[in-house]
C-alpha cells in the first residue's frame, strides 16, 4: 500500500524560530505596544506629508534642483 501524504522536509531553523513565537496568541497586559505603534504611524504621516509638500512645491530647499519642463 503506497503512502497518500509525503511529509515536507523539515527546515533546521525552525527550531531556533520557534521559541520566538512561543507566546503566540496571547495578549500583553494594558497598553502593550500601542504608544510605539501610534508614535511610528505618527512619523510615517509626517515623513509622507514633507514628501507631499516638497513634491508641491510648497517646501523648497536651497540647492534643490527642480524640473520645470519648458513649451508647455
Amino acid at each position: 500500500m503506497q503512502q497518500k501524504f509525503v511529509p515536507k522536509k523539515v527546515a533546521p531553523i525552525q527550531y531556533f524560530l520557534r521559541r520566538f513565537n512561543a507566546e503566540a496568541g496571547r495578549v500583553a497586559p494594558g497598553w502593550g505596544t500601542t504608544p510605539f505603534m501610534v508614535f511610528m504611524i505618527a512619523m510615517l504621516f509626517l515623513f509622507l506629508l514633507i514628501i507631499l509638500q516638497l513634491y508641491n512645491g510648497t517646501i523648497v530647499l536651497d540647492g534643490a534642483n527642480t524640473y520645470q519642463p519648458s513649451g508647455f
